[in-house]
């Protein structure tokens, strides 16, 4: 099951409020509890960049991505970006904010390291840009890491993550 993906096909894409407030309705309606707001042309061009809302019980399954960077810049709430091992031992924890709330509130990765998200906040939204074209098999899911169908392990992996 994939997250609910708007492309609107528009030149000139404006971010107002109400817009916002769409993206973040969707994501929480959406049994993944996130929806992505495309503001590229399509799936096959070369730069994508997303508006992104999570609701706090959202599962990013952690994944690492072949040949691609990706940047966050966090528009709304409070949300860690967490670093892994090959053995899914935590090495890093991001703490990630939008400007004003003392936290950093923008990262960049460019290299091939295992991450997930974990919401601090009850929604949270950011805008990604990475490169495309998009390929599924591009991400790498983390082989230690529940799948997003086994709800019991999900939320013991995910206890673990906020502790």
């Amino acid at each position: 099951m994939a997250a609910v993906t708007y492309f609107p096909g528009a030149d000139l894409i404006v971010i107002t409020p109400a817009l916002l407030a769409q993206v973040k309705q969707a994501a929480a309606e959406e049994p993944l509890r996130r929806a992505r707001l495309c503001l590229h042309p399509g799936p096959a061009d070369p730069l994508h960049e997303m508006v992104v809302a999570f609701c706090r019980d959202a599962y990013l399954r952690p994944h690492r991505h072949r040949g691609k960077s990706e940047s966050f810049h966090i528009i709304e709430g409070e949300l860690d970006v967490i670093f892994f091992d090959d053995s899914g031992r935590i090495t890093r924890r991001l703490e990630l904010g939008p400007v004003g709330s003392g936290r950093a509130f923008f990262y960049r990765l460019a290299s091939h390291a295992w991450h997930t998200i974990v919401l601090r906040t009850e929604t949270a939204v950011i805008h990604e840009t990475t490169n495309g074209p998009f390929n599924p098999a591009d991400c790498e899911f983390a082989p230690w890491s529940p799948a997003p169908g086994d709800r019991a392990a999900v939320a013991a992996f995910m206890q673990r993550l906020t502790q």
